[in-house]
């Protein structure tokens, strides 16, 4: 489980790493040891629905954060087996800094050689919940926006550093806002690829990531 270490400021999380060759290049993949079972990715035509409990909004926060920190590797979180309190398709998930240059067709014959993989327990810095700067968030020159696809029942989202830390900072807050939230009250993230009217997308995907809070009905 993702969660605060014994040094203040810092996440840390137990992983399996795989090295796998694919079409004469080596991709290394970063997973949860231990995925968490309470949370599901969802494609529900017009958006994509997240939902998570507490242990696994936290796991998330990790994972965005460990992207931002990762640019060479693709941080993959298996949910697709997990049950799903609402409708719609189930989907795991892949992170990737956009310098991977990853194309999601290569994911099904990528995902068959993981191997059970090697423990690693990585620790990074928390991202924290900050008041981000976002006066070049408009610009027109901005490119640091998060892209989504999908292929093989994945959602892959790839982007920059600035775009996973922001994301982080994001589902930080929420991950804040559920300590003292009641299970009847709603708490939520919302995360989107590009900005209107310009989102970056391909296939069909969605291009907004609602996350919501749900500590019931699992």
């Amino acid at each position: 489980m993702a969660g605060m270490a014994g040094k203040p400021g810092t996440l840390e999380l137990r992983t399996r790493i795989s090295r796998v060759a694919l079409e004469g290049r080596e991709y290394r993949v970063i997973r949860p040891d231990r995925p968490e079972a309470r949370m599901v990715l969802l494609d529900q035509d017009v958006w994509l629905g997240g939902y998570a409990d507490r242990p696994a909004i936290k796991q998330l926060v990790t994972l965005w954060a460990l992207a931002a920190g990762s640019p060479r590797s693709l941080v993959y979180v298996p949910m697709r087996q997990n049950t799903t309190p609402c409708e719609g398709r189930k989907l795991d998930l892949v992170l990737a800094h956009h310098s991977v240059q990853f194309r999601p067709s290569r994911w099904t014959a990528l995902r068959a050689r993981l191997g059970t993989g090697a423990p690693h327990t990585v620790r990074i810095p928390d991202p924290g919940t900050p008041d981000l700067d976002y006066s070049r968030y408009w610009h027109r020159e901005n490119r640091d926006f998060p892209f989504y696809d999908n292929a093989a029942d994945t959602l892959f989202i790839a982007g920059s550093r600035e775009a996973f830390r922001r994301d982080a900072v994001d589902l930080r807050k929420l991950l804040a806002a559920t300590a003292d939230c009641a299970p009847s009250e709603h708490a939520c993230a919302e995360l989107e690829a590009g900005r209107w009217p310009d989102f970056a997308t391909r296939h069909g995907t969605p291009s907004r990531l609602h996350l919501q809070y749900e500590p019931t009905g699992w």
